[in-house]
């Protein structure tokens, strides 16, 4: 189920992904000496001193990542009056970005993640303004169109191709128009063909952590516990912002997922790094294929950001309220942006997104990448537009595209037979030329007629939503 207006765009490259498991520089350079704070900025300046007070969830979600990754508690850092020499924490959270981020107003947040690092670049969830995080795991929000990545994802890793047919309605339509043009019913299909099992396991695969169900109860997708979800409510479940950022970040990573995370290093009174207990993990989650095909299905115009490509979709879910997303990728960073209510009506999520887009472009000196375009891996598959007898509607649009394929041939019972109506015995025992017309024969045939009553208007593939089409 999606209540969506939604549409997508995309492309990129597959970037180089390395292994992050400790591979953490001794020291910093001596022109990037860290300062004197318990949690700092990548560059190691400190956080602003009210940092803490305006962001507590991510602040304790740091902790918590300090505990499990290096077994450490806010007692073991710096603190300038008992503990001069305690450890300081570089974060992964760039300035500029984040102070862009911090920009955003109303009831809206959004979220940066490095491809193929998994680092958090900046994170901003309106906790000051909402009084709660909006974009962290604890405040989901239903996805809508947003989520079609990965049931595609799905299919493509089942071998299915990105031309593969779907019924939506009354319409067939192939799978990248289904996720381009936001086709409910046709990615409900897909998600039923495949089963909520084997859509799930993708999302975690590609970074989905946790989806609550229509009670509210959240999922722990590392447990597996699919009970009671349905395929067709995808777009309806809620799933957080930031574990978005990580799905589409696995996509411009050519399918390899990084786990996202916000401590970068943890360093000593000398500067040098403290080795983590446990490191970052990678794994390849969908095909480089996958990967790629997902890119081309979500291909942007490339001036909408200077020149360069970079894959989105874009999607509202009007609930009680409108909640607008906006979530897509250049190749060197994923951004994921949420918008509700008031926030959402002014172009919701777009101007969050090319607001963090835009500043990492200037100020990381990210250069523009071509990109290659589909695959062509995967077969054009049509089990889900074929009747029961391995027909296709032949005025259907696939049958148009390929009139030559025997399943688009007319039925044979739309084509009466003389064999099927002996009408000679009946008009045997009447020798006599009767100049009337016998009713029987007209009685026999109305069969022909059906044909002609199909000349249904081909139907006109709606607006997909997308500001720029």
């Amino acid at each position: 189920m999606h209540l969506s207006v939604a549409g997508a765009v995309g492309l990129v490259v597959a970037v180089g992904v390395s292994m992050v498991l400790g591979n953490l520089p001794e020291t910093l350079p001596a022109d990037e000496s860290a300062e004197d704070a318990a949690l700092l900025y990548a560059d190691g300046q400190a956080l602003p001193a009210d940092f803490a007070d305006r962001h507590p969830s991510l602040v304790a979600t740091v902790h918590a990542e300090l505990q499990a990754r290096y077994g450490l508690s806010a007692e073991d850092l710096y603190d300038a009056q008992t503990r001069p020499e305690g450890l300081r924490v570089v974060l992964t959270l760039d300035r500029a970005l984040q102070d862009a981020a911090e920009e955003t107003s109303g009831e809206a947040g959004v979220v940066a993640v490095e491809p193929g690092t998994g680092a958090v670049l900046c994170y901003y969830g309106a906790e000051e303004a909402a009084g709660a995080d909006l974009i962290g795991a604890e405040s989901p929000h239903p996805p809508s169109s947003v989520f079609d990545m990965v049931t595609a994802a799905t299919a493509l890793e089942a071998g299915a191709s990105i031309e593969s047919w779907w019924r939506d309605g009354a319409e067939d339509v192939t799978l990248a128009a289904a996720v381009r043009e936001s086709r409910p019913d046709a990615m409900d299909a897909v998600a039923a063909e495949y089963g909520v099992e084997a859509v799930l396991d993708t999302a975690e695969g590609m970074g989905l952590n946790a989806i609550a169900d229509h009670d509210g109860t959240v999922r722990d997708l590392a447990e597996g516990d699919y009970e009671g979800l349905d395929a067709a409510g995808f777009g309806v479940y809620p799933v957080s912002v930031l574990d978005m950022a990580g799905v589409y970040a696995t996509i411009a990573a050519g399918g390899v997922h990084a786990e996202t995370h916000f401590v970068d290093r943890v360093l000593d009174g000398d500067d040098r790094a403290v080795e983590p207990v446990q490191g970052i993990r990678t794994d390849q989650a969908v095909a480089a294929t996958t990967a790629q095909d997902l890119q081309f299905i979500g291909l942007g115009r490339s001036e909408a950001i200077a020149d360069r490509d970079f894959f989105a979709v874009a999607a509202d879910y009007h609930g009680t309220t409108t909640q607008s997303w906006f979530v897509g990728a250049i190749p060197q960073l994923s951004v994921a942006a949420w918008a509700n209510g008031a926030a959402a009506a002014d172009g919701g999520g777009i101007p969050l997104w090319r607001n963090v887009i835009d500043t990492a472009i200037a100020v990381n000196g990210y250069e523009a990448q071509q990109l290659p375009g589909a695959s062509g891996a995967g077969d054009d598959l049509t089990d889900g537009i074929v009747d029961d007898e391995g027909r296709i509607d032949p005025d259907s649009p696939y049958c148009q595209a390929n009139p030559d394929d025997e399943a688009c041939a007319a039925s044979p019972s739309e084509s009466p037979s003389e064999s099927d109506s002996p009408t000679p015995e009946a008009t045997s025992a009447e020798p006599e030329p009767d100049p009337e017309p016998d009713p029987e024969p007209t009685s026999a045939e109305p069969e022909p007629d059906p044909p002609t009553t199909e000349p249904e208007p081909e139907p006109t593939t709606p607006g997909c939503g997308w500001p720029w089409c």
